[in-house]
């Protein structure tokens, strides 16, 4: 499983209000997710993470983790 994150965004309140959500038009309010939380969900779902990798702005995160075996 490959999947990425944004633990933080600089500009979280100017995306809300430029952007609008794609169903009901209102203004695009992004949930920021920890690492530690999505790394969680991801271990909920059966899989352990094997690899990171983050941009040197600490933004923008890729992992890869495995599925277990049960």
């Amino acid at each position: 499983l490959i999947y990425t994150g944004q633990p933080w965004h600089p500009q979280l309140e100017l995306i809300a209000g430029v952007l609008t959500s794609h169903k009901d038009g209102k203004p695009w309010v992004m949930r920021v997710r920890s690492q530690g939380e999505m790394d969680s969900l991801v271990h909920d779902a059966g899989f352990d993470k094997c690899t990171q990798r983050i941009d040197e702005w600490g933004i923008f995160t890729v992992s890869m983790a495995v599925r277990r075996d049960n």
